[in-house]
């Protein structure tokens, strides 16, 4: 039985609900109720309703729901809209080249050498995807043929085959000797080969298949995270995952026994099925059959790194973190355009005025009187961004960080990145916004846009090269 864990903390005004926030000022635990969304330009942030302070997010590990009670979701995928799609599209690929095998051995590695690319490519590439949480799986490139095929079909085939490479040397001593298109048939029909009689009369060839399987999910897991043939086929790696990943390890395991039970009854059906005589229509279904239980078991791996990457050194303790409260959002929206002008506004000044506030706020910016220089700035109607330096609009959104006007500072921010694109100041103004975005308002999603245009937009700067490193690692 898995151990209960802690509740969410409960909001200080309804002590009945649940809390995703908390007040930045009053530092109470506010409840969707207790948080109101507020709107500044096109940013939202968060307040509380009692005293205005910025509402922060909460955020919890996503191991709070277990690798158990995810495990459903990743052994469906196969049958999910997306996972259909990529198991149509591998089977083909896969039938295509399979057909293309013919009895001679040389003339047959090509098109066996691309299958196995394009399998363990996909196999993968669904593992990345999963680690990511993302709903629709990427698929391998295929631009670069070593890159994008070979490499990964070896390094499947050095995975899998290393792991049973004790089971595969005593079962290669079992047999007796062939000729090559015997060989062949072997390797391509290792079903039939292992039913052979002389398999189970022999203890010691299935007590090392056995550990072979025990230790393969782990070994491919270290592939995906590593992409290293000699790190996955290191045991101290193994066994490193397994102390990582704690009581989940024994759920791995034991799912993964299922579906090699499973994947080998799929095999004996795709066997009879493969008997039928129909022009292709028999190949591609057994080839959907036989990557029925590696597309699941991809998704499981992946699933594992989701929960517990942070523990394997995948990804950083902070890709792990999410809304204590999930996609909920405070119940109080943005007040409306019109209702927020309910008070007749004062009329805008004139093109003298303007300037006279202009120069008044320039003034107080070089004289670092930050008090006045926001209200100055927070009392334009028509903010006259182009007449004002970049290098005000900078210290304005700095000053109005310090002070917690983070609507303002944002507005600030921004205005010193447009005005004036390839000045100085706009990588740097560009990363504090990134940093009030994230760090202030819990806008992530927001800040790493901002952290990768930033790495696209001003290269080899000290600006990129500090939005690189808070950037999570390309998977």
């Amino acid at each position: 039985m898995a151990p209960s864990l802690p509740a969410p903390p409960s909001c200080a005004g309804h002590p009945g609900a649940a809390a995703g926030w908390r007040c930045e000022h009053c530092e109470a635990l506010l409840c969707p109720a207790c948080v109101e969304t507020r709107r500044a330009g096109t940013v939202e942030y968060s307040v509380c309703v009692r005293c205005q302070g910025t509402a922060n997010v909460l955020l919890r590990h996503r191991s709070h729901r277990s690798l158990a009670a995810r495990l459903p979701g990743a052994l469906r995928f196969p049958f999910t809209a997306p996972g259909l799609q990529a198991l149509a599209a591998v089977v083909i690929v896969l039938t295509v080249l399979r057909m293309a095998v013919v009895g001679i051995v040389i003339i047959a590695v090509l098109p066996l050498t691309l299958a196995l690319g394009v399998f363990w490519a996909a196999f993968f590439a669904l593992v990345r995807s999963a680690a990511r949480g993302d709903a629709e799986p990427e698929g391998p490139g295929f631009t670069d043929l070593v890159r994008d095929n070979l490499v990964p079909g070896l390094m499947g085939l050095c995975v899998s085959g290393g792991v049973f490479l004790p089971a595969l040397v005593r079962a290669w001593g079992l047999l007796e000797s062939a000729s090559p298109d015997e060989v062949l048939k072997r390797v391509t029909h290792p079903v039939d080969t292992l039913s052979a009689p002389v398999f189970w009369a022999d203890p010691l060839f299935w007590g090392l298949a056995v550990l072979g399987l025990l230790w393969l999910p782990w070994a491919l897991l270290v592939a995906a995270m590593s992409r290293s043939v000699f790190a996955a086929l290191n045991p101290l790696r193994a066994l490193a995952c397994i102390r990582a990943v704690g009581r989940d390890s024994r759920v791995v395991t034991a799912v993964f026994l299922l579906l090699a039970l499973l994947h080998g009854g799929l095999h004996q059906v795709a066997e009879a099925v493969l008997g039928l005589p129909i022009v292709i229509v028999p190949r591609l279904i057994a080839e959907a059959l036989t990557c029925l239980v590696p597309f699941a078991a991809a998704n499981v791996l992946g699933l594992v790194l989701f929960v517990h990457g942070d523990a394997l050194g995948y990804l950083p303790a902070r890709d792990h973190l999410e809304p204590t409260l999930g996609d909920t959002a405070p119940q109080r929206g943005p007040v409306a355009l019109r209702e927020s002008q309910a008070e007749p506004e004062a009329p805008a000044p004139d093109a003298a005025g303007v300037e006279a506030q202009v120069a008044e706020l320039g003034a107080a910016v070089e004289a670092r009187d930050v008090a006045k220089a926001l209200a100055l700035y927070g009392a334009l109607h028509v903010l006259p961004r182009l007449k004002l330096l970049p290098s005000h609009h900078l210290f304005i959104g700095q000053a109005a960080a310090v002070e917690g006007d983070f609507p303002l500072s944002v507005k600030a921010l921004e205005a010193a990145a447009d005005t004036a694109p390839e000045e100085p100041t706009a990588p740097r103004a560009l990363v504090l916004l990134a940093r009030v975005q994230g760090e202030k308002l819990g806008n992530t999603v927001r800040a790493e846009e901002l952290y990768r245009y930033i790495v696209h937009r001003y290269p080899d700067t000290d600006a990129a090269r500090f939005a690189h490193a808070r950037l999570p690692p390309a998977a």
